[in-house]
């Protein structure tokens, strides 16, 4: 197998699991009335989401960068005038999809998780709030996922 396919393969996983977050997982614990069943139906989604999405977030990146070392050799110092715009658009995107993605692993799903497993009181607002940033994030980050594709494609 080689990196570019490894390179979409990471990606449809990455964005099939965030699909899954944002309109199933979250919107399921969502309809629960009970906050505390809420917070913990969201959290179990997010305590498998939280290490499978930056794992293969980490697997993407360094096959990507792995594919495009193969190309810079074999175009050499024609590389930047013929990638050289559209690449700097795609690092710039992934980067910014680096950081929604952390946030939502780390800054949501993770205090989220980490609440559940002390046995904190569920506060119904809080939880609320939480669970509407986590859906908000990760259709941002389909988004993103989105134009990197899109970007991709142009090169």
């Amino acid at each position: 197998m080689t990196y570019p396919w490894i390179h979409v393969i990471s990606l449809l996983l990455y964005a099939a699991a965030t699909f899954a977050i944002a309109v199933y997982y979250i919107p399921r614990a969502r309809a629960e009335p009970d906050p505390g069943r809420r917070m913990a139906r969201a959290a179990k989604a997010m305590k498998v989401y939280d290490p499978f999405s930056i794992a293969v977030l980490g697997v993407m990146i360094m096959s990507g960068a792995f594919a495009l070392t193969s190309i810079k050799d074999a175009l050499r110092e024609k590389f930047f005038v013929v990638m050289g715009t559209m690449l700097f658009w795609k690092l710039l995107v992934t980067f910014a999809l680096i950081i929604v993605a952390s946030y939502l692993a780390f800054g949501l799903g993770n205090r989220l998780v980490g609440k559940v497993e002390i046995g904190e009181a569920p506060d119904a607002a809080w939880v609320a709030s939480v669970l509407t940033r986590i859906q908000v994030v990760a259709s941002l980050v389909l988004v993103l996922c989105s134009l990197i594709v899109w970007i991709a494609v142009s090169m």
